[in-house]
């Protein structure tokens, strides 16, 4: 089975502190929706690969950098 990622909520927390940059900003800088930016952090969700490109462009940084391995583990202990 192919390796799944989600946003990495550490990294993108320490850059938003590092930059100075709230998320409502970040999200309008990276053309996506506030809601959707702020659950794909918090509760670990999946994004497409347009979100995850556009908001790795507005950070300035490789995608490769702001994912992490989904946690499969966590998975199975909340019933998905």
């Amino acid at each position: 089975m192919a390796t799944e990622y989600v946003l990495d909520a550490d990294r993108i927390a320490h850059w938003r502190v590092d930059n100075h940059v709230p998320l409502k900003q970040l999200a309008r800088e990276a053309g996506v929706n506030l809601s959707s930016l702020s659950h794909a952090i918090r509760e670990g969700r999946e994004v497409k690969m347009n979100f995850l490109l556009n908001l790795a462009e507005a950070m300035g940084e490789d995608p490769r950098d702001i994912v992490r391995p989904k946690d499969r583990a966590n998975e199975k202990a909340e019933g998905r």
